[in-house]
């Protein structure tokens, strides 16, 4: 058990008492809603510079996409979404005397536990989910990220009413403890495996769980598209955080003659944001530890030969940094087909059609993402109605991520459930359907 760590003797206790705060029903209070959200914005905005700090010491990268994204999440809630969701969706009654309705309802006590690789945003947006819909709130935030951990230790009693809002810190054994408990809702970001168990652990009570995952996101290169664009987005988000993002391109299936043009572009967008050499520079982030810098190490010596490595390689072990990576001519039956990469390496396959593409993607696990580059709707039309995933960006990297107004979540082995903005707050609640009648007619 680490020094931060919060005991795990004292974990029911806190259970026990974040749901007598629910049972009060002081957060079904608008007013106490949104007293609370502006709490969490007051929390983000008035420390800034910590916040950025504490990533910058986890991740070694900056702050601004994930500060920004979650400021707006906690805004939209604040300004419209709030007032929105909890108004009663009237319907047409039976008798012409009926009240007819559907109420939102909070669940209840609700545990979320964040992760490491968007330490505030995917820990602290759902946080704002669950308060705007009226739940009192545990969150576990990743241990892995220590240093945001850490500040939201500070931070979260110092701005949160403490009886709707606690933290609990802490690894397996701390998060083990707490699943051990009865929750209304859990929300969890992270791995699949870790999905399973929290799943599992779940069912004993019947809770409902909305499990955020990962997936091999695909992404189809057609004849027809725009190479520069693709080059751009694809090189960024692949790049960005060094690729440990659920979100990022996971394997590009593209035509053999697009591959050089596309692969010289990318190359030089990773010039122009890091220069010769991105491994030695500043704004590169790192690989979160020593276990996954030897992990991706590893992956990509055995990739190294099962295909051809056609860009980077270089790994700078003292700052965990490896330079992003491309390799062509890769199978599905290769190393690096086996399971998400979550890392800076790219692989390519050759892929002559959208029927081979549609094919491929449909031998494996559902994506949390997928990714298309074309001009063609006929194309487009065909991979929405003939492939299965959580969400689809058309001529862009994770557009349906950044689209606040639009849910996201994945299906099947990349997740259930979604978020973001309205959906937060209905995943948080209860669709409560409600008629009143009149006793006398």
């Amino acid at each position: 058990m680490g020094p931060d760590y919060t005991p795990v003797e004292a974990i029911p206790k806190i259970v026990d008492d974040s749901r007598k705060t629910f049972q009060s029903h002081r957060t079904q209070s608008l007013k106490v809603r949104k007293e609370q959200i502006a709490a969490l914005e007051r929390l983000v905005v008035e420390n800034e510079d910590a916040i950025n700090n504490a990533i910058h010491a986890d991740l070694g990268r900056r702050s601004t996409f994930e500060f920004g994204t979650l400021i707006e999440a906690i805004r939209a809630l604040k300004n419209h979404d709030m007032d929105f969701q909890t108004k009663d969706q009237h319907e047409k009654g039976e008798k012409e005397a009926d009240k007819a309705f559907v109420r939102l309802s909070p669940k209840g006590n609700v545990l979320i536990i964040g992760a490491w690789n968007f330490p505030f945003l995917l820990t602290l947006e759902p946080l704002a989910g669950a308060i705007a819909a009226g739940n009192t709130a545990i969150i576990k935030p990743s241990e892995l990220a220590v240093h945001s951990m850490r500040l939201m230790m500070q931070l979260v009693p110092k701005y949160m009413d403490k009886s709707i809002v606690q933290i609990v810190t802490g690894g397996a054994k701390e998060t083990g403890a707490l699943l051990q408990e009865r929750f209304d809702h859990i929300f969890y970001t992270g791995g699949t495996e870790v999905g399973r168990i929290v799943m599992q652990a779940a069912a004993k009570h019947l809770t409902p769980v909305t499990l955020e995952l990962g997936g091999k996101c695909p992404v189809i290169i057609a004849k027809d598209a725009d190479l520069q664009k693709a080059a751009m987005a694809i090189a960024g988000w692949k790049s960005t955080n060094s690729g440990q993002i659920c979100l990022a391109p996971d394997y590009l299936l593209c035509p053999k003659e697009l591959q050089p043009a596309l692969i010289q572009q990318m190359i030089g967008v990773w010039h122009h944001l890091y220069g010769e050499n991105p491994t030695d520079h500043d704004d590169y982030a790192h690989v979160i530890n020593q276990r996954h810098f030897e992990r991706l190490v590893t992956l990509m010596e055995m990739t190294k030969k099962e295909s051809k490595m056609v860009h980077g390689g270089r790994t700078n072990p003292a700052r965990l940094t490896i330079e992003p990576t491309v390799f062509t001519g890769v199978k599905l039956t290769d190393t690096i087909m086996k399971d998400e990469i979550f890392g800076p390496l790219l692989p390519i396959i050759d892929c002559e059609s959208m029927d081979e593409a549609i094919k491929i993607i449909n031998t494996t696990e559902y994506p949390l993402s997928l990714f298309m580059y074309t001009e063609d709707d006929a194309n487009v039309q065909r991979v929405l109605n003939e492939t299965r995933s959580g969400g689809v960006s058309v001529n862009d990297i994770a557009a349906n991520f950044t689209n606040a107004a639009l849910p996201f979540g994945g299906c099947g082995n990349s997740g259930m459930g979604a978020y973001h903005g309205r959906y937060s707050i209905e995943t948080f609640s209860h669709r409560r359907a409600v008629v009143v009648r009149k006793s006398h007619l």
